[in-house]
């Protein structure tokens, strides 16, 4: 089997991911929307006529787990989590790259507990029937978003380990042909 034969499916799986962490990024952009739009009639109502709607605050609730789970891998592909850019900026390219590599990896283990954990949790709340105190919504999917969000971040995380560990492997075999 040649490289491009290995590539070919890794590619399009990341190619995949890619499209999938956008397209759940701007789920949660319309779901902010909604929520920020929710919010503001309420605050009206509530200035204007005395009236609320009910369970607002638990809708809000809610939403905002899609809204931060559904958004997490696309910032990641971003790179827009932060970093600290004014120690790693001393730091020599091996170093820099060493140190991505380990962030990167790390992160994947954590994230893959994470969603691993909160599935399971999702599993419970659905056979506890736990719903939501005033308008009775069932918290489980929401849950369950949450691990699918925090499972694709966990991918999109072992990507940029790979391309990572491909820039080390470069960097040690650029080093080793001109020792």
């Amino acid at each position: 089997m040649s490289d491009r034969e290995v590539i070919k499916p890794i590619s399009g799986l990341k190619g995949g991911l890619l499209r999938l962490a956008a397209g759940l990024d701007r789920i949660s952009w319309a779901v902010l929307f909604v929520m920020m739009v929710m919010t503001m009639v309420d605050v009206l109502l509530r200035k204007f006529t005395n009236m609320t709607i009910i369970g607002c605050g638990e809708m809000t609730e809610m939403m905002m787990a899609i809204v931060v789970f559904c958004s997490l891998a696309q910032c990641q592909v971003q790179d827009g989590h932060i970093k600290i850019d004014l120690i790693m900026g001393r730091c020599s390219p091996k170093v820099q790259v060493l140190t991505d590599t380990l962030t990167q990896s790390l992160s994947f283990i954590l994230f893959c507990l994470v969603a691993f954990s909160t599935f399971r949790h999702g599993i419970e709340i659905r056979e506890w029937q736990e719903v939501s105190i005033d308008l009775a919504i069932p918290i489980y999917p929401f849950v369950f978003i949450a691990a699918f969000g925090s499972a694709l971040l966990a991918l999109i995380l072992l990507t940029k380990t790979i391309s990572c560990l491909s820039e080390v492997l470069a960097l040690w075999t650029r080093s080793g042909l001109e020792s």
